[in-house]
């Protein structure tokens, strides 16, 4: 599908939302944004085009019209047609990605609870496409409401709204994809080894608990993560140690087994392979606190 990628931050900025109720025979004016327009039908049909391209917009779904492009009607209503639209900015467009693309996957992050930078994130927002219009309406609802009474404070709660809103066209992406339940059953095997790291791991066991073969399971963990099962628990295993070295005074022994690992030696040269050093090492380096 085509997708507008946003990298984030910087974050897209509303600038307004709006609703309206059109008659059959009304036609789109024409019209040059330097903003993104959002556009929802949930009733009727709307005929738009942008750069002579032409979109039947359909009830329940949505377009995305692009800054600098010429957009507007190529042919007027036939019906009560309803509309929402947004209107949004994004601060660093040299930045902005149109591309084909289906589910990405989704690497665990080097991420620690010492940070002082924020993580890198992506939004993938659907050029055009159906929507889930029951999930969508109600916050479009909640942001007119809020954008009628807007504030300095409330134009904040606004934003919010509005982020999540993409994170629903975002999750549309995955739910419509024909890669969709290869990626549901990787994020349920990714959330079942973050949830059962102190136990050993055993493929029989996670066959039985999750019902499906270990082998189809590991498929599904390396489209969603790029990671087999052993490699994924093993960041998982890593991320916990390090926050209990720099954040506790449990004994080494015991760390390792909060993290599952029953051989000390092992946990020892894991962790080097990973940060370069010996937990002990790490415990010096990082420790958070003085005793």
């Amino acid at each position: 599908m085509l997708v507008v990628e946003l990298p984030v931050p910087p974050f897209p900025l509303l600038t307004t939302v709006g609703h309206t109720l059109w008659q059959s025979g009304v036609v789109h004016a024409r019209r040059q944004f330097d903003v993104y327009d959002l556009i929802i039908c949930t009733k009727g049909t709307l005929y738009m085009e942008e750069n002579d391209i032409p979109y039947m917009l359909e009830q329940g779904m949505m377009l995305l019209l692009e800054p600098g492009k010429i957009h507007g009607g190529y042919r007027p209503t036939e019906s009560e047609t309803e509309v929402y639209w947004i209107h949004f900015q994004y601060p660093s467009p040299e930045l902005l990605l149109l591309k084909e693309k289906t589910i990405s996957r989704q690497p665990l992050l080097q991420v620690t609870d010492q940070d002082i930078v924020p993580p890198p994130a992506i939004i993938d927002i659907p050029k055009f496409a159906a929507i889930n219009v029951r999930a969508i309406v109600p916050l479009l609802l909640e942001m007119i409401k809020l954008h009628s009474k807007l504030t300095l404070s409330r134009s904040f709660e606004l934003e919010i709204l509005f982020g999540q809103l993409l994170i629903l066209l975002q999750n549309g992406l995955r739910e419509n994809s024909p890669n969709a339940r290869t990626y549901e059953i990787g994020e349920m095997m990714a959330s079942y080894l973050a949830d059962q790291l102190e136990l050993p791991f055993d493929s029989k066991r996670i066959e039985l608990d999750l019902n499906y073969h270990f082998d189809y399971l590991a498929r599904c963990l390396k489209e969603y993560s790029g990671m087999s099962p052993m490699q994924y628990r093993h960041r998982l295993q890593i991320d916990r140690a390090k926050k209990l070295l720099a954040h506790t005074k449990l004994p080494l022994l015991k760390v390792g087994e909060q993290c599952g690992f029953q051989d000390i030696n092992y946990f020892s040269r894991l962790l080097k392979r990973h940060t370069s050093y010996t937990p002990g090492e790490y415990r010096k380096k990082h420790q958070i606190f003085h005793t």
